[in-house]
Parts: structure tokens; sequence; C-alpha cells
């Protein structure tokens, strides 16, 4: 699968909704949009073609044969509702559709309602951002297809350039606290298309990490936002760095300690809001907030890496049965694969499950102790005074 299949497969509903006004347009239809949308990016417009007039429907939803079936009940109610008769049915969809089944549905829509079905699935989007309409994947996916790179090693290599930078207490780091670093990056799909504002001073003020409310402390530096903390005069413990590109940083030293008889070890308590999990995950959401704010759409990815921390692991409650032995950290510098967040629809604590439970297996446990055997989050819920609280979406 290559990058572009990848980003129409995992594309949000929101995303989908503005791509799908496009493809009808580039597709001859005149598209008059209704402005509403669907969780599941369902999406509506009066569309025209040939002087035939009709509806178009895009959505991301899985049953797709479903979806359709229930688009056009609307449609129907909307012919009697307004008194008017429509010739077509557009339907646009991310997913894969055979060309039986196409077929299937033309005849079903045809014989139900006498309108004439016509289905943009997965092969038309990928056709015509790939080939036709390039300019529509970098707009919305971040990236050209007819240029020779690779989008996903790209976003990596960002990715170890700030990890590299981080370890080297270099640029924003520079009076970063030496020793074990905690790190998560939230780098969006979009963030080789320029900057998503003019000035570092237009960035939304930030968060310390670990926390959601916005702090007094956010400085401008250079292309980004910095918030640093600690001691006045000391080195920081932590950060949380934001650049015009739409690259997030979330520094933190603090989850790590080292205990005499023990070793280094990663704090990861269940009841605590200072334990690794429950800070990335604040981390992550905190994130995704300013990144809408900036106007960011689509998907971010995001990494969680553990810097200088070879031999680590994890403290947790002495009433709760770990591993006979657990399994300390192997490498200097570990990171998690990545893990695709959709901004539209964010769900962080499911999102960030993967990742943070490949640190517990690193080190040897069979489980994340922050989530039950259903995913359900397990940590504590915290509260913020402009946030609900934690653990919510984004």
């Amino acid at each position: 699968m290559d990058k572009l299949e990848w980003a129409v497969d995992t594309v949000d509903g929101t995303t989908f909704e503005k791509i799908a006004g496009e493809v009808l347009r580039n597709e001859g239809y005149d598209v008059h949009e209704s402005g509403v949308i669907g969780t599941d990016g369902g999406w509506d417009a009066r569309i025209e073609i040939n002087g035939r007039k009709g509806i178009g429907h895009a959505s991301v939803d899985n049953n797709c044969r479903g979806k359709l079936r229930d688009d056009a009940e609307s449609v129907e109610e909307l012919e009697d509702e307004q008194d008017e008769s429509f010739a077509l049915l557009v339907f646009i969809t991310n997913q894969r559709v055979t060309g039986q089944q196409e077929l299937d549905m033309e005849t079903e829509i045809e014989e139900e309602y006498g309108w004439d079905l016509k289905i943009l699935h997965r092969r038309h989007i990928i056709g015509i951002t790939g080939h036709e309409r390039p300019d529509l994947a970098e707009r919305h996916f971040g990236f050209n297809p007819k240029r020779n790179d690779d989008h996903l090693d790209q976003i990596i290599d960002i990715r170890d350039e700030r990890l590299d930078l981080i370890s080297n207490r270099e640029g924003v780091a520079s009076d970063l606290e030496d020793g074990p670093t905690a790190v998560v990056n939230l780098i969006p799909n979009g963030v080789f298309s320029g900057n998503y504002v003019q000035r570092s001073d237009d960035l939304p003020g930030l968060p310390r990490m670990g926390k959601l409310n916005v702090h007094p402390g956010t400085e401008t530096v250079g292309k980004g936002k910095l918030n640093a903390g600690g001691r006045m005069g000391q080195p920081y413990k932590s950060y949380t760095y934001l650049r015009k590109d739409g690259l997030y940083e979330a520094v933190d030293t603090w989850v790590f300690r080292e205990d005499e008889g023990v070793g280094l070890q990663l704090n990861n308590y269940r009841d605590t809001d200072k334990s690794l999990d429950c800070k990335a995950g604040i981390a992550v959401q905190a994130g995704i907030r300013a990144l809408k704010m900036m106007g960011v759409t689509g998907t971010v990815f995001c990494f969680i890496s553990l810097l200088d921390a070879q031999g680590a692991t994890i403290a947790y409650e002495t009433r709760i049965s770990g591993p006979a032995v657990q399994q300390p950290l192997r490498t200097d510098r570990y990171t998690t694969d990545l893990a695709e967040i959709p901004l539209a629809e964010a769900d962080v604590t499911d999102s960030i499950r993967n990742p943070l439970t490949e640190i517990w297996q690193e080190l040897g446990w069979n489980v994340n102790l922050h989530y039950d055997e259903d995913g359900n989050w397990m940590g504590p819920t915290v509260r913020f005074g402009d946030i609900v609280q934690f653990p919510s979406g984004g």
C-alpha cells in the first residue's frame, strides 16, 4: 500500500467531505453544499449535471451499502417535504466497492426510487487525487503524490531530528535538565505543506507538560512557542513546544527517578496523574486542542519516546501483582510505533492505547495497568478549569 492509498483509507470524515465536493466538481457537477456534516463524514449537496438535478452524499462509514440505503431514504423524504423530484443520486465513499456490488446497488436504487445512482468509491478517489488533481492530495493529505518522496519516512525523519536535539540538549531543549526523558511528538500529515499561521505570535498559548490549562509562561521562540516548567534560574524539567508548521512536542523528566537498590524507574502508578501514561494522554489532548485552534485538519502522527533511559523498569503500586521479573529497557532511545489520530474525531485514550501498552510490554509486562481488558481507561480522571476532564476526546 502506498501513502496515497493509506491516506484515502484512513481519512477522517471532516476532511473527506471537503474532498468530496471538489471531486464532484472535477467530474463536471455543479455543487451546492448544504454545510451539514455528520459524525461519520455524512455530507450532502444539491448537484446538477446536463440539466439533471440530484443529491450527492459522502461518507467514510465502512458499511457503505447500509449508509447508502439510509441516505436514499433521507433523499426520498426531502423530495416529499419540498415537493421536488430528483433524477440523480451520487454517493462518494472511501471504501472498496466491487463492480458487482456497484451494479447491484445501482439496480436497487433505480427500482426502489427511480434515480440513476453513481458511486464514486476508493478507486475513483485515488485516481482523481493521484493523477488528475494531485493538488487535492497536497491540500488535504499534506503531500503531492506525483513527487518522488516517501511521506512516512519524512515524518519519521522529523521525529528523529527532534529526538537528536533533545538528547543533545540543543535548540529549545538547551536548558532542559540532563538525564532520562520522556517525549511526546505530534506531527500533522500536512507538516510539509507550509506554515499554518503567518507569525509565531499567532500560535495559541500552551499548557505545561501534563496539564491542560494554558499557562501564562508561554513565550515566542523562533518559529514557535515554548512553555518550560521548572524553578527560576534552574534547568527546566519539562516543556511544551509548538511550531508554525504544526509540530507539537511535550517533554518531561519528572516521570523518572533513581531508586536506591532498584535503579532507574519510570513512574506508571495507576492512581496518579503524574504517571507516564496519564501525562502522555494529557499532552496529546492538549496538543490536539492547540492544532485545531491553528486550523490543522486531517491526521496527526503520534510517537512516544524514552531517551537516555536504558535499564529503566516500571514503578507501580505494591498492592498490584506484576511480572515475576521486569525486563529493563534495553536501549538508550526507545520510540513506539506511530499512532495515527484523526483530528476531527480524536479519541485520545483509545488512540494512544497501543503505543502506551507497547512500552509496558517492552519492559516485561503482558498488560497495561491503565486499561482494562476491553481497552477502557482505568487511570485517574483529571479535572481542569477549562477542560471538563481527562480522559476525553480532542
